[in-house]
């Protein structure tokens, strides 16, 4: 059996929409971009390959939908340097190089046109609510980002600069204690590990990390560091030669909550809320910013103040919470469309005619 790693490539962000998709299909030789409406299938078509190159022992990496909880928008098989993508809104994915290294696979060529049509004003109500509530969503992700600034600057004005730097040098220090050889091909890659979904918060650390040998689990408050050290430390790696994995905020995407180094199997990671990590393992370590570079005085003093904020975040993204929840029940009627105008034995058969042709690429790829 392969590995399988959970990642997002997209997420509901204080900036809207922000896709990562360039940056996770990189490097493909092989890419197969899905297109199709709603409840046509893509999910599955993906899923169901992904699962079946696992159980011949390659290793998967399923892409997450952010906005539709157990929907996926990707599956790749790094080894081959092959994959799958939804390629439609809102993170089209169109050909570069078609018929060399990309091909569409068009579901639309599998539904009922007369159907659809039946129930066109509908489906377009239903299209154009969903987005108003995304847009809505996005409003109250911007509105709460700009209360965490007010939560940052008080952390901020209590904070010890040089020891934040001091912190950091030691960090980096112990990860790069020994000599270590460039690799030949160093990768640069950025993916969520996490994203803001239908269901609140979710994330796939765990799975992420779980074959990293030492893990340095950063905690601290809004604004004491955590970001600032992991971007160090990332370009300390990127400059020795090593590739880097970077998991940039699924809230605020200017921000880090994780990087991994591959060649030392060394990941540094923010377990602070809405992912909260605690030490599991024995060879996990905690670096409390909070605890090494503020002033807890201020937390006494500002204590009302800090109160109000929190509460008043927690609002707003209860509120963009609550607009993705209410696009997700309408795409679920939404989808109800399509799946009663497709011919899913179709579907079905050229979902085995792909996997026909991914299978013989990978012999092919390995001889």
């Amino acid at each position: 059996m392969g590995t399988i790693k959970n990642y997002y490539a997209g997420g509901n962000t204080n900036v809207g929409f922000y896709s990562l998709f360039d940056d996770v299909l990189k490097g493909l030789d092989r890419l197969y971009i899905i297109k199709g409406g709603p409840g046509t299938g893509k999910s599955t078509f993906m899923k169901k390959i992904g699962l079946t190159m696992a159980e011949k022992g390659y290793n998967v990496e399923f892409l997450h939908c952010s906005s539709y909880n157990n929907s996926l928008d990707g599956v790749i098989f790094p080894e081959i340097h092959l994959g799958l993508v939804d390629g439609t809104a809102p993170h089209v994915v169109d050909p570069k190089y078609p018929g060399v290294v990309d091909e569409i696979i068009n579901l639309g060529e599998f539904w009922d046109k007369e159907k659809l049509r039946a129930n066109g004003k509908r489906i377009i109500k239903l299209t154009n609510d969903i987005s108003e509530n995304f847009k809505h969503a996005y409003e109250q992700f911007a509105k709460a980002k700009l209360i965490h600034d007010e939560w940052e600057e008080i952390y901020l004005e209590a904070m010890d600069f040089n020891k934040a730097n001091e912190v950091t040098e030691e960090l980096i220090n112990k990860i790069f204690a020994e000599d270590i050889e460039r690799e030949d091909r160093p990768i640069i890659r950025r993916r969520f590990f996490g994203a803001a979904t239908p269901k609140g918060a979710v994330h796939f650390i765990e799975n992420i990390t779980e074959d990293i040998e030492k893990r340095y689990i950063v905690k601290g408050r809004p604004g004491s560091g955590k970001s600032t050290m992991m971007k160090k430390i990332g370009k300390c790696a990127e400059s020795l030669g090593l590739s880097v994995e970077y998991f940039p905020c699924s809230f605020d995407p200017n921000s880090l909550d994780m990087v991994i180094i591959p060649k030392l199997s060394v990941a540094i990671l923010d377990g602070t809320a809405p992912h909260v990590i605690d030490p599991s393992r024995p060879t996990d370590e905690v670096v409390d910013m909070f605890e090494l570079c503020i002033d807890p005085q201020v937390e006494i003093g500002k204590a009302k103040e800090l109160e109000n904020i929190e509460q008043r975040y927690k609002i707003k993204m209860t509120i963009g919470t609550n607009h993705i929840k209410e696009a997700k029940r309408l795409h679920d009627e939404l989808e109800t469309y399509y799946i009663a105008a497709m011919d899913f034995a179709a579907i079905d058969s050229k979902r085995e005619e792909i996997l026909d042709e991914v299978l013989k690429y990978a012999k092919d790829f390995e001889k």
